[in-house]
């Protein structure tokens, strides 16, 4: 019955059907779907018609749910799912059989690779290309779940149930410290050394900001974070002037380039771990697999 109904509608219908429901007036819907009531009426009724029963009765005071209506409602999250699945799922077919790799990377992840990466494997592979896309750490994790892409390169985290993962590289995690400050001196930190202490570190979209969290709540410390941001350079510009320490992956601080920083290693090491992921359904892809041993081979050379 669910299939029936996926392939009788579009992801349009549903989402006109569900504005209404919400508003419970087709005036309403439509404002809010910048359409004219009359489109969205056709709309629904069309709709009305595939599935051959009445999703709405008019009233005075607006619309109301028939029974099918209702079981529709009920129903259309989990059928919006499924179109997108579908629909992802096509796309990937799509682009896999014109040559192209849809990858989806961890910010800070291409800039330790540097651009080559992408340049050298088209040029190693004429036909084939890199359609990339960069996110925080968190956000790659769901974009690969929901199939919108092929390959990620992501910060380890929680284990992904049904992908392989292939170690890439890993960089210690340190204290970022400005000249002057008291433990600018220090060979390493505590979590205890910080309690109270001025912090801007990533939000948590980024596993950094778990692991540094999960490392003081193990201390009983409470980080004194005054500012969450998406990236390092913030990290390093408001430690630069001074108004907060910050946690930073050592590889792509060292890209910063500010002598008056420091990176001072924490004395119970953290460690930002990058690995490739993909589909176990996908092990024997030959883009997949190309792509694989390439990234394998270049990591070698870096």
């Amino acid at each position: 019955m669910l299939t029936e109904q996926v392939i009788k509608m579009n992801t349009k219908d549903l989402r006109w059907f569900q504005e209404i429901c919400r508003c419970k007036s087709i005036t309403k819907a439509a404002a809010n779907l910048y359409i004219s009531p009359q489109g969205l009426s056709k709309g629904i009724r069309t709709l009305e018609h595939e599935l051959g029963v009445e999703l709405f009765l008019r009233t005075p005071n607006g619309v109301e749910l028939t029974r099918y209506g209702e079981y529709l409602y009920e129903k259309s999250e989990s059928l919006l799912k499924e179109l997108h699945l579908l629909t992802a799922e096509l796309e990937r077919m799509k682009q896999m059989e014109n040559g192209y790799l849809r990858l989806c990377s961890a910010y800070g992840i291409l800039r330790i690779l540097s651009p080559d990466f992408i340049l050298q494997f088209e040029k190693a592979h004429p036909g084939m290309g890199i359609d990339y896309m960069e996110y925080p750490d968190c956000h790659v994790d769901d974009e690969m779940e929901r199939g919108n892409f092929d390959v990620g390169f992501h910060v380890d985290g929680a284990e992904m149930e049904g992908f392989h993962s292939i170690p890439m590289f890993s960089f210690p995690i340190s204290l970022l410290v400005y000249e002057g400050h008291p433990l600018a001196g220090r060979k390493f930190v505590r979590a205890e050394d910080l309690d109270g202490e001025p912090m801007v570190i990533e939000s948590r979209a980024f596993q950094i900001h778990r692991m540094f969290q999960e490392l003081c709540m193990e201390k009983g410390v409470r980080p004194n974070i005054i500012f969450n941001t998406s990236g390092f350079s913030l990290c390093h510009k408001l430690c630069a002037q001074k108004k907060a320490l910050s946690v930073v992956v050592d590889r792509i601080s060292q890209d910063m380039g500010n002598s008056l920083l420091r990176k001072i290693p924490f004395e119970h090491p953290l460690e930002w771990s990058v690995s490739m992921i993909y589909k176990k359904e996908f092990e024997h892809n030959r883009l997949i697999r190309i792509f694989r041993e390439y990234t394998l081979d270049y990591l070698k050379k870096i």
